[in-house]
């Protein structure tokens, strides 16, 4: 029964939470400025491509 009563004032939990959820929205941020630069350069690219010599 005291495990219960002590059960709010554990919050050793939270600050896991808290990370995952920074770790996530890292991720995140990282997935979608990646794919938007992997696309500008693709683009890049097409652009200089046709300016090499065939071999």
């Amino acid at each position: 029964m005291r495990r219960w009563k002590k059960l709010p004032e554990d919050d050793s939990g939270v600050s896991t939470v808290e990370y995952a959820l920074l770790l996530a929205m890292i991720i995140l941020i990282s997935v979608s400025t990646l794919g938007g630069l992997g696309v500008e350069v693709n683009n890049i690219y097409l652009v200089i491509d046709p300016s090499f010599p065939d071999r």
